[in-house]
């Protein structure tokens, strides 16, 4: 019984996070009179400008272009 219990609550808590997710940004701003951590928008920004504030979203620097890649030489046969 208390498995079912705690499955349930476990359910019910990803199901109200699915939802808190996908809310409209002027539902959200609505929830935050209730608690400001409500309002923050979903994200690694929260809600200061969203996922372009976290700078994973930028362009790669010259660093990071593709470089090649040398593969040794099998050696001995293959069968």
């Amino acid at each position: 019984m208390a498995q079912q219990l705690i499955v349930g609550l476990i359910v019910l808590a990803a199901a109200l996070y699915v939802l808190w997710r996908y809310l409209p940004g002027r539902w959200r701003q609505g929830l935050g009179k209730v608690h400001p951590g409500l309002a923050q928008s979903p994200g690694c920004g929260g809600g200061d400008g969203g996922c372009s504030s976290c700078g994973s979203c930028a362009t790669p620097s010259d660093a990071a272009a593709e470089k090649p890649v040398a593969m040794p030489a099998r050696r001995g046969s293959v069968s």
